[in-house]
This record gives C-alpha cells, sequence and structure tokens, in this order.
C-alpha cells in the first residue's frame, strides 16, 4: 500500500491521472484535497486501488530514475 506522499507524487508523474472534482468542489475542497492526489483521481476505486494499475508502476518509474540521477 502505498503512503500519502507516494500517492501525491504518483498524480504528478502519472500520464493517466484525471481528477475527479469538479471546479466548484475544488474551491471547497480541504488543502489535501486540492492538489493531484490518486484519491481524487477517477481510475481511483473505492477498495484504495487504481484501476489501470498504474500506482506501482509509476512508483518503480521513479524509483529507477533517483538511481539513474545518483
Amino acid at each position: 500500500m502505498a503512503s500519502k506522499e507516494q500517492l501525491r507524487k504518483v498524480a504528478l508523474y502519472c500520464d493517466e491521472y484525471s481528477s475527479n472534482l469538479d471546479k466548484r468542489q475544488s474551491l471547497t475542497s480541504s488543502f489535501e484535497e486540492k492538489y493531484e492526489n490518486c484519491t481524487n483521481c477517477k481510475h481511483y476505486t473505492k477498495e484504495g486501488k487504481c484501476d489501470l494499475n498504474l500506482i506501482d508502476k509509476v512508483l518503480t518509474s521513479m524509483s529507477m530514475d533517483q538511481e539513474f540521477k545518483s
């Protein structure tokens, strides 16, 4: 299970991220909900998973990028 911080980073790097919040909702949403996060993506399920199965793939890709830069 990915942490909240990982879910935020995944949303930033995921090409398939699509917010499920409309503009009116985002004005009244909490600070955490206003920013890209897997939990407010239309592909994130009630079970806490990406229905496109991309969370682990994006995390792995991010990890490999960090290793390459080191």
